[in-house]
């Protein structure tokens, strides 16, 4: 079975052309925004606003693309799955799934780009 990265440094490097400063700059972004939305989902989740949920949830999934975020993708579309069955009993546990992934990505990101 396929394992699927934290962060693919590869994908990263082809989609900013390899230009070191703007990838440092992204990634340095994502983790400012990233830390805010998941903010934003525990909120959501704890006010029971599934439809604002859902819309943070997809502008977080469409962060982590930005940084070739792969493996935390998964889990935002895995949390998707569970707001689109209208399924919050299991959000808690998911998002904290989602913050323990962007603890090790952020980990990752300080390691290949940002230190």
């Amino acid at each position: 079975m396929f394992e699927v990265k934290v962060f693919d440094n590869t994908d990263y490097e082809s989609r900013l052309a390899c230009n070191h400063e703007l990838m440092v700059l992204v990634a340095g972004e994502f983790i400012k925004e990233a830390a805010g939305l998941l903010d934003a989902l525990q909120a959501h989740m704890e006010g029971q606003d599934l439809h604002n949920f859902d819309l943070v949830v997809h502008r977080l999934k469409g962060a982590a693309l930005e940084v070739s975020a792969y493996r935390f993708c998964r889990l935002i579309g895995e949390v998707e799955v569970l707001v689109a069955q209208r399924n919050s009993d299991a959000l808690p546990k998911s998002l904290m799934a989602l913050r323990e992934e962007f603890r090790s990505l952020v980990f990752v990101l300080n390691q290949e780009l940002l230190l």
